[in-house]
């Protein structure tokens, strides 16, 4: 009997450790060569939980002070609705260990403390995702059985947490590199052919779904003088220094471009042009305000200032080539009648009328 029992034994062990590396094999065919660690955590949450004998699965990605949920089955049954962060307990010590969480019987053990007050939660893994040496996430495991995990599924979320990492870093690789392509090297604002693509899309959007659509174009008053009389290392500053005033002077949602040399675009959405002179008189006024190295020896009046174009859709313009005219033409007028000011589109309508 005792034979005939161990022959059964061994012949559930080797039924589990063929279900896990037929799961390998489906992730590694499913995977491929994904860069989203998004849609590699799916896989791997589905292939966990149907392996595994666990309630609650999750791949966290960290970034920042936050830990934001990749993929889940039955995490938030088991812990509820809570926000996750890099204070948090558990987090804290994956962070400062880089070890992994792993007990059969969470209420006597140190895991105990990691977990929201009347969590029914008896086993847990917490493996951490390693990126260049630095803890990028985390692949979670819960049961509310105690001793339910074996050291073969502690394996398996360890393989899986290299799985997730080898992702997370394509997607670090792939982010950078469209970086490159949609920002200018020097400022690192958005560039021309990164707004060419953008106005497209947000024309399409206020179209299918109505709103308004405002354009800022901006130009640095003087910059040749500037330029010439400081170098080409200064004036560099300057345009850097110019874009980092423009960003903390617009909302999250609000983009800025360079547009060419010294002239920037701003594209407002959910903007009507009245809106829009708003904004680009706000930023006029934090240029002229911001202090900028040598411009009382170079510039006229003293001071480094833009000139502003302001238009909008649907009132300016009724598409995107016209949207731009409309703001270039706002702009050649600041510029020709003194500099250092904002004007909106006026239509020769407008202009009569005035």
């Amino acid at each position: 009997m005792t034979g005939i029992k161990g022959v059964k034994m061994a012949g559930v062990a080797i039924g589990e450790e063929l279900r896990r590396l037929t799961a390998i094999t489906r992730i590694h065919r499913s995977v491929g060569v994904s860069v989203m660690p998004e849609e590699v955590s799916r896989i791997l949450v589905r292939e966990m939980s149907e392996v595994l004998e666990c309630n609650g699965c999750a791949i966290l990605l960290i970034e920042g002070e936050q830990a934001r949920v990749l993929a889940e089955r039955g995490f938030f049954n088991t812990l509820g609705q809570i926000e996750f962060n890099t204070d948090m307990p558990v987090m804290r010590h994956i962070l400062d260990t880089a070890e992994p969480i792993i007990t059969g019987d969470v209420a006597n053990s140190p895991a105990a403390e990691f977990l929201p007050a009347g969590c029914q939660v008896k086993s847990l893994i917490c493996v951490p995702i390693m990126v260049n040496d630095k803890v990028r996430g985390v692949i979670y495991l819960d049961s509310l059985k105690r001793n339910a995990f074996s050291a073969a599924d502690v394996d398996l979320a360890e393989l899986l947490a290299d799985e997730v990492a080898i992702s997370i870093e394509r997607s670090l690789i792939y982010s950078r590199i469209v970086d490159l392509s949609i920002r200018d090297g020097l400022t690192g604002c958005f560039n021309r052919r990164k707004f060419d693509v953008d106005i497209v899309a947000d024309f399409a959007s206020v179209r299918q779904h109505g709103g308004s659509l405002a354009l800022l174009i901006l130009d640095v008053d003087w910059f040749k003088i500037y330029n010439d009389f400081h170098g080409h290392v200064e004036g560099d500053a300057l345009l850097k220094k110019l874009v980092a005033t423009m960003v903390s002077n617009i909302r999250p949602l609000d983009r800025v471009y360079r547009y060419g040399g010294e002239e920037f675009a701003v594209m407002l959405p959910e903007t009507d042009r009245g809106s829009a002179f708003l904004v680009a008189r706000r930023l006029q006024r934090a240029v002229e305000l911001e202090p900028f190295e040598g411009e009382s020896q170079s510039q006229p009046g003293g001071r480094v200032t833009v000139s502003i174009g302001a238009a909008g859709f649907p009132v300016d313009a009724s598409d995107r080539d016209g949207l731009v005219k409309a703001a270039d033409a706002a702009l050649y007028r600041a510029k020709q009648t003194g500099r250092n000011r904002v004007c909106s589109f006026r239509s020769d309508a407008e202009q009569a009328s005035a």
